[in-house]
């Protein structure tokens, strides 16, 4: 818990009780020492002017005498709000269905809560609020439902899968793990029985999905972020690698703000450049977040990495070449 999520810990917690809170339970409730509740209190009582009075021997709580006292702006923390407003949007795309009477309330108190957010403000103005989605590519719906259906059933499944890097068209039969929801796009992590190996497949690449007799064999969690979550991106698999990166002065300044996986590391230089040490595996995707930075990054290692680039700086630029 950070001392955001702290300061408005307390106070919920004062302004929901009547009468005082002893230190400790304030202690265990927001899971810090003496020290820490000590600088919380004062800051909430000082900067926010929060109206609370220390009983002696009895612990905290708000002055009612002082009227109603509510913290400044929103409430939440930034991953509720990004839920909420992603909810919101979602809802409002959704196209009249099977759900569409159970989605009306739903969506009433996702809103009743965006509303409460913000006091003296009614409705919350999510017309202030942009959701942009990038690179989504359309999964008929059929699809998506014969593929969820089968995670959640335990299902074995049969499909044509048309394949982006070889450009070939398989035919599969899997035991489906789990769906994936990744930069907009439907993915299923799955056991190829064909080649007795996890794999990774894109939903839109798959046609004539079928499902099978017999139940699918699960692979504990565990190994399946092993396999599949170890290394940079999507298609990651145990990490066997890290690349070494190093940014220009001005690009540092957004990289050094950005998680591009668990096990990064960073470090400023001398110079303000920025160092970046990232894991992976398969480095397809890992290239593409690379070139986006242009000129603004060099690859450091490994050498396997650095000739992967310099081939394709070279037919880059042969594009360009003055016939």
């Amino acid at each position: 818990m950070d001392s955001h999520e702290r300061l408005h810990a307390l106070h919920r917690t004062l302004a929901a009780r009547r009468r005082p809170v002893s230190t400790q339970q304030l202690m265990d409730e927001l899971d810090c020492s003496r020290s820490t509740l000590h600088r919380t209190v004062v800051r909430l009582r000082d900067t926010f002017g929060a109206p609370i009075i220390n009983a002696t021997g009895r612990g905290y709580f708000y002055d009612r005498s002082a009227g109603s006292f509510e913290l400044p702006g929103l409430w939440f923390r930034a991953d509720e709000l990004e839920a909420l407003l992603v909810m919101d949007d979602l809802l409002e795309t959704v196209q009249p269905g099977v759900l569409h009477t159970q989605f009306g309330p739903l969506r009433n108190k996702v809103r009743q809560l965006l509303d409460d957010a913000i006091q003296g403000r009614e409705p919350f103005p999510t017309h202030r609020i942009r959701i942009l989605r990038s690179h989504a590519r359309q999964v008929p719906t059929p699809n998506l439902t014969a593929v969820a259906s089968a995670v959640v059933e335990r299902r074995r499944l049969a499909f044509r899968y048309a394949g982006r890097v070889a450009g070939e068209t398989t035919h599969r039969h899997v035991a489906p793990q789990r769906l994936v929801y990744y930069r907009d796009q439907w993915y299923l992590d799955a056991c190829d029985e064909g080649k007795n190996a996890l794999r990774t497949f894109s939903i839109d690449r798959m046609s004539n999905i079928k499902a099978l007799d017999g139940t699918a064999r699960d692979v504990a969690d565990e190994e399946l972020d092993a396999l599949l979550t170890a290394g940079y991106g999507l298609f990651a698999g145990p990490a066997k690698h890290k690349a070494r990166l190093v940014f220009t002065a001005e690009r540092a300044r957004w990289v050094a703000d950005e998680s591009w996986h668990p096990d990064q590391t960073g470090r400023f230089l001398p110079d303000a450049r920025y160092e970046l040490t990232v894991p992976y595996a398969d480095e397809r995707e890992l290239v593409g977040e690379i070139l986006r930075h242009g000129p603004d990054v060099e690859v450091l290692g490994p050498e396997s990495l650095i000739e992967v680039f310099r081939d394709r700086l070279k037919r880059a630029a042969r594009k360009y070449e003055p016939q």
